[in-house]
């Protein structure tokens, strides 16, 4: 009997054994994901960096001399005379926008012999910490869209940063300063082109060439960029997405963010909706913005191509950066030209951007002959509805078009846009114009 016990008590631990051991070896834990919200991967589209005064730069350079206005407009020219305002040393920032009279903004500010960088969009007076030695900590919270400097021989000068929208201006003082390089385009203002500045408010005018301007059209073959190098940039844990065939495209998701692939207009569009936006008021928050929005880019060598600080929105936390050729911006009616992201309070909430790069220039190229800046107006104002306070901005660039026949070429056609309200469109042509450069009008991002 006693025999009998302990053999079924020993067959009965041995089975027992053998069970638990079949469960671990069997056993999968169910462990919660942790997705981190952070851009913790290292992946490179491109190798290149860059910093942010390549990003921010001046859309207009301008000499005021006797009367006169003339364009600073070749790359190189205007390269040396930004590297010669970057060695400057300012300070003691004053706010003398009451000592202004009504009415007389404009004559206060251009009336005598200066320089005028003149920037697409007001910008915080932190990013241009970002690209000149600014040693007043005492400003904050201000924004700038034009810097004006008294062309004069010496050390020491004071400098103008305005803000046209706020009617805000405030004088600085530069030490350690040199002109050469202006001086020596000042004194050859007769190579440069003539403009004239169209006045469309109390605090603001736009300059415009003369003349016609001529511009070639430009071809270039593209090499396409890997939608997996952004998909391991952008997704926090790349092994979690799934991605999918859609129409004329794929998409990408680990569902809770989405990356969409357009391959008709060969755009990328990336959404976190989970990244909103809860406090608006943060004016900290928006003066890092175009920053961060730069760093981001730099973040998995996102500048493919040479783009330039085009506009941002505080209230939506969007900002705008644009292809730039020759110096000349480039628009696209579907955003082909641009690099767009919208911010939550710490995260991306979209990006969108172009999955091309301008690779090789097509040596054919064709000669086109612009409107003048008075034609422009005149047809601007001809233009039913067109109402002058509403233009914000008015240039010649550079209208991008895919070739019909070739899928890889991009078409560069020079033509003539303005920014009225919120939209860039192109000056509308008649017939007789369109012999010089054809087009109609398009609303443009």
């Amino acid at each position: 009997m006693y025999e009998t016990v302990k053999t079924i008590v020993l067959t009965s631990l041995v089975l027992v054994s053998i069970i638990l051991t079949f469960g671990l070896w069997t056993y999968h834990p169910k462990y919660d994901v942790l997705q981190n919200d952070e851009y913790i991967q290292h992946v490179s589209v491109s190798n290149t960096q860059v910093d942010t005064a390549m990003i921010v730069q001046p859309s207009q350079i301008l000499i005021h001399k006797d009367n006169a206005y003339y364009g600073i407009d070749k790359d190189e020219e205007r390269n040396e005379i930004l590297k010669e305002i970057k060695k400057w040393t300012i300070d003691d920032f004053e706010d003398i926008s009451s000592t202004i009279p009504t009415g007389k903004f404009l004559s206060f500010l251009y009336d005598k012999q200066r320089l005028e960088l003149v920037y697409p969009d007001s910008i915080p007076i932190d990013v241009y910490r970002s690209i000149l030695q600014i040693k007043d900590k005492g400003i904050k919270d201000v924004y700038f869209d034009r810097i004006v400097i008294p062309l004069a021989n010496k050390n020491k000068l004071h400098v103008y940063f305005i803000s046209t929208e706020k009617r805000k201006v405030y004088k600085a003082l530069a030490s350690d300063v040199v002109l050469s390089e202006v001086n020596k385009l000042t004194a050859e203002t007769d190579r440069h082109p003539r403009y004239f500045p169209y006045v469309v408010s109390e605090t603001k005018q736009i300059y415009l060439p003369e003349k016609e301007v001529v511009m070639d059209r430009l071809q270039y073959y593209t090499d396409e960029l890997d939608p997996d190098k952004f998909k391991e940039a952008l997704f926090s844990d790349p092994s979690f997405v799934k991605k999918d065939l859609i129409t004329f495209g794929e998409e990408y998701t680990d569902g809770s963010r989405l990356m969409d692939v357009d391959f008709l207009q060969r755009m990328l569009l990336y959404v976190n909706p989970a990244a909103r936006v809860e406090n608006k008021d943060g004016n900290e928050q928006n003066e890092n913005l175009i920053q961060k929005s730069i760093d981001f880019v730099n973040e998995h060598g996102g500048w493919t191509d040479m783009y330039h600080f085009a506009k941002w929105n505080e209230e939506e936390r969007k900002v705008i950066f644009r292809l730039t050729v020759n110096g000349r911006p480039v628009f696209n009616e579907y955003g082909m030209s641009e690099i767009v992201q919208t911010w939550g309070d710490s995260d991306l909430v979209k990006y969108q951007r172009p999955l091309f790069r301008l690779e090789i220039a097509d040596r054919v190229n064709v000669s086109r002959t612009l409107l003048s800046g008075h034609e422009v107006i005149e047809k601007l104002e001809k233009t039913k509805g067109f109402r002058k306070g509403l233009a914000k901005d008015i240039t010649v660039g550079y209208e991008l078009v895919k070739d019909p026949e070739r899928e890889k070429v991009i078409i560069l056609e020079p033509a003539w846009f303005y920014l009225y309200g919120q939209t860039w469109k192109k000056v509308p042509l008649d017939n007789q114009d369109s012999e010089k450069r054809g087009g109609n009008v398009n609303g443009l991002e």
